[in-house]
């Protein structure tokens, strides 16, 4: 199938200098290794790899809440805990819910 369509990208001088260097490295120009990863992508129904969010450090919290309710201060901790530590440390919740709701579900 001929090639037809363009694709222009701007990227950061640095990144592309060094992913052209590995790509040489391989064997592989820029332009076929972009027609590589648009092959993957209609093969996978989407991107090939996974693509999540940075994970949070979340043990500051994590202490924190197990000090205030008094709970072991070592994991692996239940999931309904880590579940509250994770919306208090996004800030989606405040120390005071985050303690409520670590209480009830020990039925304090």
């Amino acid at each position: 199938m001929a090639k037809t369509s363009y694709i222009n990208v701007r990227v950061e001088e640095e990144d592309k200098t060094r992913a052209e260097e590995i790509l040489n490295e391989l064997g592989i120009n820029t332009s076929t290794a972009i027609d590589m990863f648009l092959k993957q992508i209609i093969l996978n129904d989407g991107l090939p790899f996974d693509v999540k969010k940075s994970r949070t450090d979340f043990s500051k919290y994590e202490a924190e809440l197990a000090m205030a309710i008094r709970f072991p201060m070592t994991g692996p901790y239940p999931k309904w805990f880590t579940r509250i530590v994770s919306l208090y440390a996004k800030g989606e919740i405040d120390y005071e819910v985050a303690v409520f709701a670590a209480n009830k579900a020990l039925g304090k």
